[in-house]
């Protein structure tokens, strides 16, 4: 299904902690179809530059802005478009992969099929604490799928998946951007998303 036509620019980012500036002057441009990689070593700010885009840190200074507007001072709009997916996805435990699914279903006023969601993430329906590790990555990424958000911000959303959920999270991707989505993505492997462009935080890291 198409989706309206999204765009979102960062100028001029730099992300604090405590007041300390950890990365500078980060810029970029992503309208709908495109992708960009944010990788460098641990520790460099990765999830703290997906966090300051979302709006859980505070912009120490830059501007972002989505469809034009600028939402620097304006998370919770910012949030609104956004589908993110962390490290670690909340998930309602002694409920069953099913009932999670219907659960976000309702809250997201989702019409997607849940058995070929199942089907597509290859998920037993037993309870989510009794899933491993790898399940439980399906799962969270799975939502993004019911959240029809046009922007995708998420960290690190292949670790600790095997061969197939790789795959299958990047037809899942790729089918997101030729509808008109875009995403931004923290990864240690910017090669297994091809054709997208990447910025090495490195060169971003601690500069006032």
């Amino acid at each position: 299904m198409k989706q309206a036509q999204s765009s979102i620019s960062i100028n001029s980012l730099y992300c604090a902690i405590d007041n300390k500036v950890i990365l500078s002057d980060i810029n970029f441009n992503l309208n709908s179809g495109q992708s960009i990689t944010i990788t460098g070593p641990n520790g460099v700010g990765k999830t703290l530059l997906l966090n300051t885009i979302v709006g859980f840190k505070s912009i120490f200074k830059g501007k972002i802005s989505i469809n034009k507007n600028n939402l620097s001072n304006d998370p919770s709009n910012r949030q609104e478009h956004i589908g993110y997916y962390g490290h670690k996805a909340s998930m309602h435990t002694g409920l069953t992969v099913m009932e999670t699914i219907e659960y976000w279903k309702a809250y997201y006023s989702s019409d997607a099929n849940t058995s070929e969601l199942i089907k597509f993430w290859d998920l037993p329906n037993k309870t989510v604490e009794s899933c491993s590790e790898g399940q439980r990555k399906r799962l969270a990424l799975l939502r993004l799928s019911l959240m029809n958000r046009n922007i995708w911000i998420l960290d690190e959303p292949t670790t600790n998946l095997d061969f197939v959920g790789k795959k299958k999270f990047l037809e899942l991707h790729s089918s997101h951007l030729r509808a008109g989505g875009l995403s931004i993505i923290t990864s240690h492997e910017p090669a297994q998303v091809k054709g997208h462009k990447i910025i090495n935080l490195e060169r971003h890291s601690g500069k006032n």
